[in-house]
């Protein structure tokens, strides 16, 4: 790397490492041998000689004829460096935490039991659009009573609901009774889908009615995405 590439990559612009060059060159000089040596012009030399002295790169020395610059050492600028550095190390926590702030975490909410699992309902069918994919014999019977009041809801409503369900017997009479032209059923055949996993909205909820009814629901749309994603594949595939 050329000497004044790197004067560069430490914070000079072009013009000023060609005048500082120059005045190391020269040890000292006038403007006029400054400018001559440096390759600029002697206006444009003599503002970059003061904007030099100005970081302490360059000194005035006393002369009666003529004003003459010196240059100081070049440790000024690895001086300058360490400065800038203890100063990001010094804001970098403050600058971490703004960052973090604003960077999309994932909430993850737990629900336990059926009234639980119920109220989950209630935000599902919320939303206008909403995916789904698993087993209707998977559905603890209590809670499948509880939420059945939504088939009507979407009707009326004409959200749109897209199902992938299992080929079970349960399934396969809730297409035939359900599907309409807003709540599209496709039932894919043999595929085990133990858990019913919806995605609405922001979030994807995951619900397994093994032992005791459970639900967790992920709240990110990098994940949204993905699921989004893997359920058009599945559905894409199913004549």
């Amino acid at each position: 790397m050329q000497l004044e590439e790197v004067l560069i990559h430490l914070g000079l612009n072009e013009k000023q490492a060609k005048v500082y060059l120059a005045v190391l060159q020269l040890g000292k000089g006038s403007v006029p041998g400054i400018s001559s040596k440096a390759g600029t012009k002697r206006p444009t030399t003599y503002l970059i000689l003061e904007e030099l002295r100005k970081r302490e790169l360059v000194n005035l020395l006393p002369n009666k004829v003529k004003i003459l610059y010196t240059a100081k050492s070049p440790e000024v600028l690895l001086e300058e460096q360490r400065e800038k550095q203890h100063m990001i190390k010094q804001n970098m926590p403050e600058l971490m935490a703004m960052f973090n702030e604003k960077m999309e975490k994932p909430k993850v909410t737990y629900y336990q039991g059926e009234n639980n699992i119920v109220k989950l309902y209630d935000e599902i069918f919320k939303e206008r659009e909403i995916m789904f994919y698993g087993s209707i014999a998977s559905i603890n019977p209590e809670v499948y009573k509880k939420v059945e009041r939504y088939l009507d809801f979407v009707k009326k409503e004409k959200l749109n609901v897209r199902e992938i369900l299992q080929a079970d017997e349960k399934s396969l009479e809730f297409k035939r009774q359900n599907e309409s032209e807003n709540h599209q059923i496709k039932i894919v055949s043999e595929k085990r889908l133990p858990t019913d996993n919806m995605i609405f909205g922001n979030k994807v909820a995951i619900i397994t009615y093994k032992d005791e009814p459970m639900a967790v629901v992920i709240e990110s749309s990098d994940v949204v995405d993905t699921y989004k994603s893997m359920f058009e594949m599945v559905w894409n595939s199913i004549s």
